[in-house]
């Protein structure tokens, strides 16, 4: 699964390494190194008129039927396998495909001391590209909800020690493909969906400070050398 990640970078780089427009109503977003499910995080999708952007949506899923936002599963990850037999997911993976891109996410082992935080990222330190699905829901006067969730896969050799599953990693090549769901339909697009080579990944313990959502700034992403 994945339920933490981080968005340290500045979100113009963001959009220029997904070379998409930046739209945000915040001048000067701080950076964020422990997002937390049922906040905002910076999504890469395409928007109505063809182009490439990056918005800021809420991560947990409204569908656009729901009735009421506050009721009902707000789904922070959905499984790739499953997309097309989940009514929830097989019309988003259809038209609605967008990419989360993070310097690094959690994950957490069992250990005798409790479990213990790690941080994974690229080796080379390239963002990674979490593939997601987004909705808008809308009722009424009440004000628009865009969300999002995480899609997950098997996790690689390197992740598998901590946990069975992890993001599925949209390789940089295959950007355009996946998000342009007006020319690739979900059965190319759900091939997409794999581990990330355990090769290209790095991991090492990090602080349990990360286990609180309030708690922000670099030294989260801290190696440490033993278990504190």
């Amino acid at each position: 699964m994945c339920g933490r990640f981080d968005q340290h970078t500045l979100p113009y780089r963001y959009a220029g390494y997904i070379d998409a427009l930046l739209r945000s109503s915040e001048d000067d977003p701080p950076p964020r190194y422990n997002v937390a499910p049922q906040t905002r995080a910076w999504v890469g999708r395409t928007a109505r008129d063809g182009r490439r952007e990056l918005v800021p949506l809420l991560w947990g899923l409204v569908p656009y039927w729901a009735e009421d936002p506050n009721k009902g599963a707000r789904p922070i990850n959905a499984r790739s396998e499953s997309l097309q037999a989940r009514p929830m997911f097989r019309e988003l993976i259809a038209s609605r495909r967008c990419v989360i891109p993070v310097d690094g996410f959690y994950e957490w082992q069992a250990s005798a001391s409790g479990k213990r935080p790690h941080y994974i990222r690229r080796t080379d330190g390239a963002p990674m590209l979490l593939a997601g699905l987004w909705d808008r829901w809308k009722r009424g006067a009440a004000a628009a909800i865009e969300s999002f969730t995480v899609l997950t896969t098997d996790a690689n050799e390197a992740v598998a020690k901590l946990h069975d599953r992890m993001p599925a990693i949209i390789d940089h090549a295959d950007l355009t493909r996946w998000l342009d769901a007006q020319h690739v339909d979900a059965g190319a697009a759900r091939a997409l969906l794999k581990p990330y080579p355990a090769g290209a990944t790095t991991i090492y313990p990090v602080s349990r400070a990360v286990n609180a959502a309030k708690n922000e700034g670099p030294e989260l992403i801290a190696p440490l050398a033993s278990d504190e």
